[in-house]
């Protein structure tokens, strides 16, 4: 690695050598992950009713399996992060997961009658997706210097239209396939883009800025253990199933028994690995406070900035300093607006399962420019992406300025949040008057539907680009990684509600839709609130 430049040329004032290939790879491996995504929920429901298995059954099944599968994508940034930040770096990071990424896919191709090879498919791509999510945008991030550091936002800019470019290419592309040739074909495809995108990152390594790891090392790999094992204490409860078939009780009393172990291995780790070296990181500040805390010892407030913190994390300041200090208590207060959050994300994603199981039952016949064709049910989310491009600039352009003109209210990041949420719950309104109206055997056409998209993509620009710029702005510098970890965390939480809630054989498609719906309400009153009272930070970068 030190063959490599790890820092980057200040006096640069033109474009890194390295964004074109980030760029690229981002591209390709978007398209990758999406277009596998599109017909993920179609394959499992056809895979399960050639097994003889229900129709209805197949899609509970098929929405359980596709949002747990979302979950563990979104879930895994925080042990990706960790890994690149600790350990090994972002460009091995990216490029070793990456080839995990394309095996995945490679099972997903092969084993199209095979659930267990495809089940193997769906983790490998969990691990190389999830894995190199949080290193790709702070790769492009590391290239640039002070002379370029003006183009920051326009490459951001490209990084997020190649996201959606191959997004929208994807999702009709890769259906089509699947009509045509089949689920292998459709599959394979998908996988050779992956495979151009890590040959494209691959060839780039010599222009790329290479940062090394902090601290790296021996120390980088206690890092990477203990984090690993505390964080195994969240996900072995939300991910696995029943550890003993059959027996959901004893599965329940084995899972808490192991996460109690992962809890007191990773504790003893991080113990270890503080005597040989004292991390100032997030567990090492909340541990010293809580044991300040319970052996009565306090720090008077002075009229210093340190002192707006409270009387808890006050001892932190004595021994890790005020900038240290300060970032575990701004993290609890983006994650009490996190958590309400994850409902958000409940919805959303179902436009890739629930949706897609609405459209199969809707008229899909269009006429355009003389044509006549029926689109595919899981071309349908294509349209997601697509209105993402429009809205971003005008809600921007012209929503949120409109209604600080005309009503007079400032449109901060969380009232932003708070009005998109109030839409994602319009959004399942609509679908559940359009299935109550299928049920009744009318014949509804998927313009309809297209109603829905439109209000919930408008509330998804809402939610999710204002919560990364809240998420950014509130988190202290220190804690901007852990931040960005824990808003994935936020996607996965949401998903993993889906699943559960998927599993109930005795809730038809049209409650379930009311059900969120209603969730989604309740949520975005607490989320208003918690809004209201909200004291927003100011952190110099």
């Amino acid at each position: 690695m030190s063959a490599y430049r790890t820092a980057p040329d200040h006096d640069e004032t033109g474009w890194p050598k390295g964004v074109p290939y980030i760029i690229g790879n981002e591209a390709c491996e978007r398209f990758s992950y999406y277009g596998m995504r599109a017909i993920l929920f179609v394959y499992l429901v056809q895979l399960w009713t050639q097994q003889g298995v229900g129709t209805e059954l197949a899609e509970r099944q098929a929405t359980d399996v596709v949002h747990t599968f979302i979950a563990g994508v979104y879930a895994l940034p925080m042990i990706g992060a960790l890994i690149a930040d600790r350990f090994w770096g972002k460009y091995p990071t990216i490029l070793w997961l990456s080839l995990a990424y394309c095996v995945g896919h490679g099972c997903l191709a092969l084993f199209e009658d095979d659930f267990t090879g495809f089940g193997l498919g769906l983790v490998l791509i969990c691990i190389g997706a999830g894995g190199i999510k949080p290193c790709v945008s702070a790769h492009v991030g590391d290239q640039f210097g002070r002379g370029n550091w003006n183009k920051v936002e326009r490459v951001y800019q490209a990084f997020y239209f190649a996201i959606n470019f191959g997004s929208v290419f994807a999702t009709l592309l890769i259906p089509w396939l699947r009509a045509r040739f089949g689920f292998g074909v459709a599959f394979a495809v998908p996988g050779v883009l992956m495979a151009v995108a890590t040959v494209w990152f691959w060839w780039g390594r010599k222009v790329f800025v290479h940062v090394p790891p902090r601290p790296g090392g021996k120390l980088g790999a206690i890092d990477v253990l203990s984090g690993m094992l505390l964080f195994m204490t969240l996900l072995l409860p939300m991910f696995g199933g029943g550890i003993v078939p059959g027996y959901a009780a004893l599965s329940v009393a084995l899972k808490v028994l192991v996460s109690l172990a992962c809890l007191a291995l990773g504790l003893a780790v991080f113990g270890y690995r503080q005597r040989l070296a004292p991390d100032d990181g997030f567990l090492a500040v909340l541990v010293h406070c809580l044991r300040a805390r319970l052996r009565g010892e306090r720090v008077a407030g002075e009229a210093t900035p340190e002192s707006k913190l409270s009387a808890f994390w006050r001892p932190a300041v004595v021994r890790f300093g005020a900038e240290a200090a300060e970032g575990p208590p701004a993290v609890l207060r983006i994650v009490s607006v996190f958590a309400l959050v994850s409902m958000f994300w409940a919805l959303f994603d179902q436009h890739t399962s629930s949706w897609i199981a609405q459209a199969r039952e809707m008229d899909r016949h269009v006429a355009l420019f003389g044509m006549s064709f029926e689109l595919l049910p899981d071309q349908i989310q294509a349209a997601n992406p697509a209105l993402v491009m429009l809205l971003v600039p005008l809600t921007s352009y012209v929503i949120y300025p409109g209604i600080e003109r005309v009503l007079r209210i400032r449109m901060t990041p969380l009232r932003r949040m708070t009005l998109g949420m109030f839409l994602t719950s319009l959004s399942f309104v609509i679908v559940a008057l359009l299935q109550a109206r299928i049920d009744a055997g009318e014949r509804v056409h998927i313009g309809s539907q297209m109603i829905a998209y439109l209000v919930l993509t408008a509330a998804e620009v809402m939610v999710s680009i204002n919560g990364l710029e809240f998420a950014y702005t509130q988190a202290p510098r220190r804690m901007k990684s852990l931040v960005s970890g824990l808003w994935l965390l936020a996607v996965s939480f949401g998903n993993i509600l889906v699943a559960l809630l998927a599993r109930f054989e005795s809730l038809p498609r049209v409650q379930f839709f009311w059900t969120f719906a209603g969730l989604m309400f309740g949520a975005a009153l607490l989320f208003g609130l918690r809004a209201a009272f909200y004291r927003y930070q100011t952190y110099t970068q």
